[in-house]
C-alpha cells in the first residue's frame, strides 16, 4: 500500500517543474547490436540509400558489413560514401538526386553526426523539394511550415559525440552564407537507431577527443538551459559524470570496449536531453556553430573554444547549477556554492586541458576581423539556442565573449 505524502513532500511535488518528453526512436544499444540492422531495415522499405562518411567507413570494413546486413534483411542498397565532416547544402542536394534516381524508400546514416544529419536532410528533402537551402535560415521556409514528413530514417552511429541518432536535428553548412544552422522536425527523428560500441573501436584519437567533448557540452548546456527539466537534469548529470570519468581512458586506449560503451551511453542520453527531452543547448552552441560555419573546424572544439568564457560571464544566473557543474568537473566540493559557481569556468578549463581539448578561437583559424560576421550568424541562424541561456545575452555580450575566446 502506498502512503500519501505529507504536506512538505506535497509542496515539493507541486513545485516541481512541469514537462513532457517523447522518445519515438527505437534504440538498440550494446556490443553487437549492429546485427539488428537485418531485422529492422525491412520494416522501413525495400530499398535504402546508405549514406556514409568519406573513406573511413569503407576502409574499416564497417560499410561492407552494413551493406551485407541490409541485403540479408531483404533490402536493396544504393551507397553514397562521400560525406564530409561538415556536410554542405550542395552535397545534400546532389545526394537527394541519387535517392530519387535510385527510387529509394528510406535512408541509413552510417558514421558520426555528419552522416546521420545527411541521412536526415536527404530523407526530408526527398519528400519536400530540390534545394535544402530553402529550409535553412535565410531560405523561403526556415520554419518548415506545411512540409511533408521525411522518408523513414535509420541511424547507425560510429562515434560517441553528436547524439544525432536520438534527436530530430540536422546541421547543414550553407556555404553561400558561411553559416551552419540546425533545423529539423518530428519527422526527422530516426525510426530506429543502432548504438554499437564495437563500431567505435577504430575511431582515431583526435576524433575521439572532439566528439567526447561534444557529449560533455551537450550535457552541460542542457543542464544550464532555462528549458531544463527534472528529466533532462537526470540525464545530464549522468552524462557529464561519465565523460569526466571515462573519456581519458578511451583516449588512451581506443580498443577499451568498456570505456567506449560508457561514452556511447553518455552520448545517447545527452542526445535525448537536448532533443526529445526538450532541454536544448545554450549560447555556447550558437557561438560554436558560427565558428564552424566560418572555419570548418570540428564541432566539439568550437564549443571548447568559447565554453570557459561563457561560464565566466553567466555563472551568476544560477549559482547552484553552476556549482553543481563545477563539482562534477572535479572542483573542491568543500568550497561554498558561490565560490564553486564562480570557479566553474576554471573547472571546465581543467577538464578540457586534461583531455587535450583546450583551444582558443585562433587555434581554429578565427581572427578578430571575423567576429562581427560570426555574431550576425549566431543571432540569425542559431538564435533559438541563445534564447535558452539562463542569462540574456546582447549582441555586445556575444562580441565580447568571442573576443575573450580568441
Amino acid at each position: 500500500m502506498v502512503s500519501c505524502p505529507d504536506d512538505r513532500m506535497r509542496k515539493e511535488f507541486i513545485a516541481m517543474k512541469s514537462f513532457d518528453f517523447h522518445v519515438p526512436t527505437h534504440v538498440y544499444f550494446g556490443a553487437g547490436s549492429v546485427l539488428k540492422v537485418k531485422d529492422v531495415a525491412a520494416s522501413l522499405g525495400k530499398k535504402a540509400l546508405l549514406v556514409a562518411a568519406r573513406d573511413s567507413m569503407r576502409t574499416s570494413g564497417i560499410l561492407g558489413k552494413v551493406e551485407g546486413l541490409l541485403r540479408d534483411g531483404g533490402v536493396q542498397v544504393a551507397t553514397i560514401d562521400d560525406v564530409d565532416p561538415n556536410p554542405t547544402a550542395e552535397a545534400i542536394n546532389r545526394q537527394t538526386q541519387v535517392f530519387n534516381r535510385e527510387k529509394c524508400d528510406f535512408t541509413v546514416g552510417l558514421g558520426g553526426g555528419s552522416s546521420m544529419d545527411s541521412a536526415k536532410a536527404i530523407a526530408f528533402l526527398a519528400a519536400n523539394g530540390t534545394d535544402i537551402r530553402q529550409f535553412l535560415a535565410g531560405g523561403s521556409n526556415p520554419g518548415l511550415a506545411g512540409v511533408k514528413d521525411a522518408r523513414p530514417i535509420l541511424c547507425i552511429t560510429t562515434t560517441a559525440g553528436t547524439g544525432s541518432e536520438v534527436t530530430p536535428w540536422w546541421v547543414i553548412t550553407n556555404t553561400d552564407r558561411h553559416e551552419k544552422p540546425g533545423t529539423g522536425n518530428d519527422s526527422t527523428m530516426a525510426r530506429a537507431a543502432i548504438v554499437d560500441p564495437e563500431l567505435m573501436l577504430s575511431v582515431p584519437q583526435g576524433v575521439t577527443r572532439s566528439t567526447g567533448i561534444d557529449v560533455l557540452f551537450h550535457a552541460m548546456e542542457a543542464f544550464l538551459a532555462k528549458t531544463a527539466t527534472p528529466f533532462t537534469d537526470m540525464l545530464c548529470r549522468e552524462a557529464m559524470a561519465i565523460v569526466v570519468k571515462w573519456l581519458g581512458k578511451v583516449i588512451d586506449n581506443g580498443r577499451d570496449l568498456e570505456a567506449r560503451s560508457q561514452l556511447a551511453f553518455a552520448n545517447t542520453i545527452a542526445g535525448i536531453a537536448i532533443g526529445e527531452g526538450k532541454s536544448s543547448t545554450v549560447a555556447i552552441h550558437s557561438l560554436g556553430h558560427s565558428i564552424g560555419g566560418q572555419t570548418n573546424a570540428a564541432h566539439g572544439l568550437t564549443m571548447a573554444a568559447v565554453g570557459p568564457a561563457y561560464l565566466r560571464r553567466t555563472w551568476q544566473a544560477d549559482p547552484a547549477r553552476y556549482a553543481e557543474v563545477a563539482r562534477i568537473f572535479g572542483a573542491d566540493s568543500g568550497l561554498s556554492e558561490q565560490k564553486l559557481a564562480q570557479g566553474s569556468a576554471d573547472a571546465l578549463q581543467s577538464v578540457l586541458k586534461r583531455f587535450g581539448c583546450f583551444v582558443t578561437m585562433k587555434d581554429l583559424g578565427v581572427n578578430e576581423g571575423m567576429i562581427e560576421a560570426m555574431t550576425d550568424s549566431a543571432f540569425f541562424s542559431m538564435k533559438g539556442c541563445l534564447d535558452c541561456s539562463l542569462m540574456e545575452l546582447s549582441r555586445a555580450d556575444v562580441v565580447q565573449l568571442y573576443k575573450e575566446s580568441l
